[in-house]
């Protein structure tokens, strides 16, 4: 409790200069179409992060273009490569300590393996800016653009981009839970505590194609790459499909109605 405290009491900044953000210049209108799309049924792309959404108190300084070099000198974070073939989905993430993870998403369910058991559950996520609903979107902490979040038009890396500025919870969807009862617990004792905690967020977003180039939360950045799609469909393990189907029939046998007794 006392380190979400600490956390709530934190400001954080951003600075990035974007090329069509201009005080008393009249925004180009939102072109017409999805702010973000969906990925190509058959596709693969990477995301590399670089900080933290709240490592530090000094602003993130990038450049005209959010395409500044001094975030991209620091280690990565993560990388995360996403190989999509329709509704069957992998997600292979290395963290900066070098562990590795792989992300099942089949079906509605979620299969994380690289533990010594992998794990299964019901897939979930879209509420924060870490987690993915698949089964609505692909790319994790876009859910605040809207045309109120709109902000202007600006080049990225050659490309033209719909620039958009918010703000989000750098928080998990479970911490979140945790800091709003923290807040009203404590607001209804008479405590005084800062409101929830947010940070800045930016967003270029290819004009094209309509999928992300270039993310920012608070003092983390992603870049996106998109590369060759896939060319046959994923298959999952036979030893994670046999995985899958034990766990259904557990399910079905826990939900089954009890046995009428005689």
């Amino acid at each position: 409790m006392k380190t979400l405290f600490t956390l709530l009491t934190l400001g954080f900044a951003i600075v990035v200069h974007a090329q069509q953000v201009r005080p008393g210049t009249p925004l180009p209108p939102l072109p017409p179409g999805p702010l973000l799309k969906r990925a190509p049924d058959y596709s693969t792309w990477t995301v590399t992060i670089h900080g933290h959404p709240l490592e530090g108190k000094e602003p993130v300084k990038t450049g005209t273009t959010g395409e500044g070099t001094a975030k991209d000198k620091e280690p990565v974070t993560m990388l995360s490569t996403v190989v999509k073939t329709g509704s069957t989905i992998l997600e292979q993430n290395v963290e900066a300590d070098g562990q590795r993870h792989q992300i099942w998403h089949v079906s509605g369910i979620r299969i994380v393996s690289g533990n010594a058991t992998p794990l299964i559950s019901p897939d979930y996520g879209g509420s924060d800016i870490f987690s993915i609903d698949f089964a609505s979107y692909d790319f994790a902490g876009f859910y605040w653009l809207s045309e109120s979040t709109y902000a202007g038009m600006a080049k990225y890396q050659g490309n033209d981009c719909l620039v958009f500025k918010g703000t989000v919870s750098p928080l998990s969807e479970k911490a979140q839970f945790d800091e709003r009862a923290f807040i009203e617990g404590a607001r209804a004792i008479g405590q005084s505590v800062p409101d929830a905690l947010h940070v800045t967020a930016i967003a270029y977003i290819d004009l094209e194609t309509r999928l992300p180039l270039f993310a920012q939360f608070g003092q983390e950045t992603r870049i996106y790459r998109y590369s060759a799609p896939p060319t046959t469909p994923l298959v999952l393990p036979p030893e994670l499909t046999t995985l899958i189907k034990e766990s259904a029939e557990r399910i079905n046998r826990l939900s089954a109605p009890a046995a009428k007794a005689f």
